[in-house]
Order: C-alpha cells, then sequence, then structure tokens
C-alpha cells in the first residue's frame, strides 16, 4: 500500500532514514537528472552538491510556453523526484520516465509499482510538495509551518 501526503517545501522530512531539510536539501542531492522523454536519451549523470546514504535522481519538464516572450521569462519546471539506499541508475529513470502522469508531470498515484517509491513531486511553484513511500514505512515529518489549509 502506498503512503501519500502533501508537506510544505520547507519541512524536515524523513526519507529512507534520511532527514532533508525541505525541498531544496532534496534537489542538492540529485545525481541523475532526466528530461521528462526517456526516448531523448539518457539521464544526465551529475555530481550532487551534498551526498548521504540515500540517492536521488530528478525528471523535470518546463511549463509550457505559449510564444516567445513566455520562453524568455519562463524557468519554472514540474519535477519529480525517486530515492534509493544505492546509487540511482539509467534504469531507475528509464522506469520513472514510463510511469503515467497525471497532469502537471505528476508520476505519483495510488495504483503505482511500490518498487518506484518513494518519490517525491512539486509542481514547480507554490508551497507543497508530495511525497510517496510504502505504507508499512513510517512517514515522518518535522513541520516547521503549521498546515495551509
Amino acid at each position: 500500500m502506498i503512503d501519500i501526503r502533501t508537506y510544505h517545501i520547507q519541512d524536515i522530512v524523513i526519507i529512507l532514514d534520511h532527514v532533508f531539510h525541505g525541498l531544496d536539501d532534496i534537489k542538492a542531492h540529485v545525481e541523475m537528472s532526466l528530461y521528462k522523454d526517456w526516448s531523448r536519451g539518457e539521464a544526465r549523470v551529475q555530481e550532487p552538491e551534498k551526498s548521504c546514504k540515500v540517492h536521488v535522481g530528478e525528471m523535470w519538464m518546463p511549463y509550457p510556453c505559449f510564444d516567445w516572450e513566455d520562453s524568455m521569462y519562463e524557468d519554472r519546471t514540474y519535477q519529480n523526484y525517486v530515492l534509493r539506499r544505492r546509487p540511482i541508475t539509467q534504469e531507475d529513470m528509464r522506469q520513472l520516465s514510463e510511469l503515467p502522469s497525471h497532469g502537471n508531470e505528476l508520476r505519483i498515484s495510488n495504483d503505482m509499482p511500490e518498487d518506484m517509491l518513494p518519490m517525491v513531486y512539486y509542481c514547480g511553484e507554490g508551497n507543497e510538495m508530495i511525497v510517496a513511500q510504502k505504507h508499512d514505512t513510517e512517514a515522518r515529518v518535522i513541520p516547521l509551518f503549521k498546515s495551509l489549509a
């Protein structure tokens, strides 16, 4: 079973027994990055700003642009992150890119394969990120802010 929860992007979240200090900390651990479509080539390997026992792969897609002016100023992206206890592989990224998209490039769903967990999604704007983990994993968060709801 999959546990899907929404957190503030600055919440301290514990994933795979590692403390991440918000979304920016998750981003700092990215070791492999892929533009949305696997058919365009392999994921790019990069040196993460931070490293630990948790490895992070990122799949991203830019917001749509409707004209030249949009493309000059639009820098937001949809982001899906896959986290592992082992180094991220090209196969991990291929599997991530092949997950069905549920609007705004969200790849997290209740019927996704559990071997793709844990995952994190950020829509590119706003203060919320979505974290999906196996239900038997205790989802732990140390909130820095009260719920926006």
